[in-house]
């Protein structure tokens, strides 16, 4: 009998629930389109349908592809326990996922802009320059002067935005949200597989410790701000130790007698 060749087709059940777009694929970075002027930094929770499709394009756990997987109806322990991350966790997730997305656009709006302005204000200070080494002057001198102008406004727009990107940090901001938005995604599927530390029998006591674990991502921020100032703050000389005092000598004896 002659072998078959092996199949390269995936079963129905091991199949994603959701396939993202080509042009969806670099969604987080802005690599196939440039930065918006305005994106919004609170998040709003769409409609229904429209919020499951959004948890399977993260990869949680939906009641239509917990179908699909098991060929069966959620269990009541799942179903609970979708619940309470849904209430405790997620909103936090989707908080941080787009404030890190707004940032992200945000610090690549700044730099596109400042890149722009200061071949802008080069090619502009050069086209003022030979237009007074040509002597355009005219009977008003107007190119010379509005090439002049456009110099000085390009430059200061450049300048504003270098101001901003050192003052907002967004590139800082952006890395801290995503990497606090990646720490609850951890959390969810930990909690979903009972691994430690939620691995006792008790959803009760799971969610307690779930929802500890959150307030611990949520507020670990403070910590690099903390040390950042610690860091910033002229170190002190240390305070020279009081000298000891010098051993007595022993008495002369014939002194003593």
């Amino acid at each position: 009998m002659s072998e078959q060749p092996a199949s390269n087709t995936t079963p129905a059940s091991m199949a994603p629930f959701y396939t993202a777009e080509p042009d969806e694929r670099s969604r987080l970075f802005f690599r196939r389109r440039r930065p918006r002027w305005s994106y919004p930094r609170d998040w709003v929770r769409p409609p229904e349908d429209q919020y499951q499709e959004e948890l399977a394009r993260e990869g949680f756990i939906t009641d239509q592809f917990a179908q699909q997987a098991l060929h069966q109806s959620i269990s009541d322990d799942l179903r609970i326990e979708l619940r309470e991350l849904d209430q405790h966790l997620l909103p936090h997730f989707w908080r941080l996922d787009q404030e890190a997305k707004y940032y992200q656009n945000r610090h690549f709006l700044f730099q596109w802009t400042f890149i722009i302005s200061a071949f802008l204000t080069t090619a502009l200070a050069a086209a003022s320059v030979f237009a007074y080494a040509k002597d355009w002057q005219g009977t008003t001198g107007l190119i010379p002067a509005a090439f002049g102008l456009a110099t000085a406004i390009v430059s200061g727009i450049a300048a504003a935005v270098s101001y901003l990107d050192a003052n907002q940090t967004p590139q800082r901001r952006w890395f801290q949200a995503r990497a606090q938005a990646e720490s609850l995604r951890s959390l969810y599927f930990l909690f979903i597989a009972r691994q430690p530390p939620f691995d006792t029998p008790s959803i009760r006591e799971r969610v307690e410790i779930m929802r500890q674990k959150v307030v611990d991502v949520l507020t670990e921020k403070t910590a690099p701000n903390r040390r950042a100032t610690d860091k910033d703050q002229p170190q002190r000389p240390p305070t020279p130790a009081p000298p000891a005092p010098e051993p007595e000598e022993p008495a002369d004896e014939e002194e003593s007698r």
